[in-house]
């Protein structure tokens, strides 16, 4: 029998039905006793529904959902192993940067393309097989392991546009004005779509394990739990991308 019968049926032994109000009365006609009182009130309890709050939960496979792009996908050779290029792998306080430099480039009418955020340290050596014109940094060493550094270029009519430095330098100055450093400053390697923040720390102290201290704490009620998220997720690629790079190497030692 479905709930609204049950409470029909029962409080036609028990009670009466006022409007859309179920109350109980005492009454000459009722008469129960304070044991049965407290029986009726006690079901009556039972069926109001109380609205659970919401839990913070990822699923262990969201990180196999995370975008990546391939090689030359936006014109240039970066090496077999894919790229990912989703922002939800960042560390929040920097991901949220990314996000309101993307919405003031197109403010300004530059479209802006994630290349690459977050990046194992199969990738980076990877790179760093590739010559120094790509990077100088190992495994561990740069910001993208920290998920602090992400990657974009300006794309025009679906064409990456890599040596428009009129581009790059509206695209620099307003990564800076968020305050983030931006690539396209350095002599030796001008990177001009890099951008990191790493809240003041340097390689280092990202690999003895220090967290960048964010200016805004109140606004990431959840950052830990977050992070830990994110961790997990950084991990589970970074055993896939060693798996496939092992692959990759085994398969050129065959031929």
């Amino acid at each position: 029998m479905t709930r609204p019968g049950l409470v029909v049926l029962f409080f036609g032994l028990f009670g009466t039905l006022s409007g859309q109000d179920l109350t109980i009365t005492q009454s000459p006609g009722y008469p129960y006793a304070d044991g049965q009182a407290e029986l009726v009130a006690s079901l009556m309890k039972s069926f109001d529904y109380e609205e659970e709050e919401p839990i913070f939960t990822d699923t262990l496979e969201a990180w196999e959902q995370w975008h990546t792009v391939q090689n030359f996908e936006f014109g240039k050779n970066r090496g077999h192993l894919p790229m990912i290029a989703d922002l939800n792998s960042l560390h929040p306080y920097f991901r949220d940067k990314v996000a309101r430099l993307i919405e003031a480039c197109r403010e300004k009418g530059i479209e802006l393309a994630v290349v690459e955020a977050y990046r194992t340290k199969a990738k980076q050596n990877e790179y760093r097989s590739m010559g120094k014109k790509y990077t100088r940094s190992v495994g561990g060493l740069s910001k993208h392991q920290y998920g602090l550094a992400v990657d974009v270029v300006p794309i025009v009519d679906s064409v990456a546009q890599w040596h428009n430095s009129t581009l790059w330098r509206k695209v620099g100055l307003a990564g800076e004005k968020l305050g983030m450093r931006w690539g396209g400053r350095w002599r030796y390697l001008y990177d001009p779509g890099h951008f990191e923040w790493t809240g003041g720390l340097t390689s280092y102290h990202l690999t003895q394990g220090a967290a960048p201290r964010i200016p805004q704490p109140d606004a990431y009620p959840c950052l830990e739990e977050e992070l830990t998220v994110l961790r997990t997720f950084w991990e589970q690629w970074e055993a896939d991308q060693a798996a496939a790079k092992d692959v990759t190497h085994s398969s050129k030692a065959m031929k």
